[in-house]
């Protein structure tokens, strides 16, 4: 069973290091360190022995929350936690007063958009072009919100 945790600043490199493992669209450690030095985000761990299984980045001002950053651990992945660990942040953002919460994921990643979807998130709208390839192709950003 997976255990829940808050992050603390001197888990940014551990972060950073386990989802440059897991995409290549990873978050670097000074992005990970913003986040836990902000008052309004709150970095997830999901763990299992101390393993590192997955994170989320979870801002929240007032009654609106967005989920910043998700992962699953590539070696970790098709088990299942990607909904447990989104369970857990949603449940997390409504105890805090969060009516709604948003996000944006890559077109192209059809595995976290059927995990949105089936988490009841839904599509709002799109950003056109907004991803940037390393071969300067660039990707569309579907944005989905979900009410809780």
């Amino acid at each position: 069973m997976a255990d829940f945790t808050r992050a603390k600043p001197e888990d940014a490199q551990r972060l950073a290091r386990s989802e440059a493992d897991s995409t290549p669209h990873a978050w670097s450690a000074g992005m990970y360190a913003g986040s836990l030095e902000s008052e309004h985000d709150t970095v997830w761990l999901m763990l299992q022995d101390d393993i590192l299984l997955g994170a989320a980045v979870l801002m929240q001002v007032l009654d609106e929350a967005h989920l910043q950053n998700f992962f699953i651990n590539a070696k970790q992945q098709g088990r299942g936690l990607g909904g447990q660990l989104l369970r857990h942040v949603l449940l997390q953002a409504r105890q805090q007063g969060a009516g709604s919460v948003f996000l944006e994921v890559r077109a192209s990643n059809r595995v976290a958009l059927q995990l949105y979807q089936r988490a009841g998130f839904i599509q709002y709208s799109t950003r056109k072009a907004y991803y940037r390839h390393p071969d300067g192709s660039r990707e569309d950003a579907i944005l989905m919100k979900a009410d809780l």
